[in-house]
């Protein structure tokens, strides 16, 4: 038997600029990976596509809760390393400079407690996204400090002005053997 255990594959129309993936957290498990692949913009401008968590009763939440740490690797500059404390969302969650089709890209990240609400939800991340030439690569890491029920997220277009063209997100359950 599989440790993966499919939940959910979500389709982002063209034109939105926010996608909310809800009731793929339960208590069946405390380990989920969400991947993504596709998503791009509509026109030419890029974005950066950003996360936020939904709590047990629907709404997001956007209090100042999420600390994150990430570093960029470019194959036309220099690494970066970029973190925050204290944020109203995981930034550039889902990868740097997502842009038009045929521009690339993909994410991996596992999520752990988020239905617990006695512990804090964590997060692992990775993106790579490919644009005319470049690559950029990103592994991160964050936690949402505050013991919130969560049950879903929301992929966000960081700057509310570029909407997206496409792409697919899809949520696993982690089993974990004992």
């Amino acid at each position: 038997m599989s440790n993966l255990r499919f939940i959910n594959e979500t389709t982002i129309t063209s034109g939105v600029s926010t996608v909310n993936i809800e009731n793929v957290f339960s208590a069946d498990f405390d380990i989920y990976k969400i991947t993504s692949n596709g998503i791009s913009t509509v026109g030419t401008t890029q974005t950066d596509p950003d996360l936020r968590f939904i709590n047990s009763s629907g709404s997001l939440i956007l209090a100042s809760d999420y600390d994150y740490a990430h570093q960029i690797m470019r194959t036309d500059a220099s690494f970066t390393e970029q973190k925050n404390t204290n944020e109203d969302e995981f930034y550039r969650f889902f990868g740097e400079s997502v842009d038009q089709t045929p521009e690339e890209n993909g994410q991996v990240s596992y999520i752990f407690n988020p239905f617990s609400s006695s512990s804090y939800t964590f997060a692992l991340y990775q993106s790579m996204v490919a644009s005319a030439g470049l690559t950029i690569s990103m592994k991160g890491i964050g936690v949402l400090t505050q013991t919130s029920s969560i049950t879903g997220f929301q992929v966000k277009d960081n700057v509310g002005s570029r909407p997206f063209a496409g792409g697919t997100i899809r949520v696993y359950g982690l089993r974990v053997d004992s």
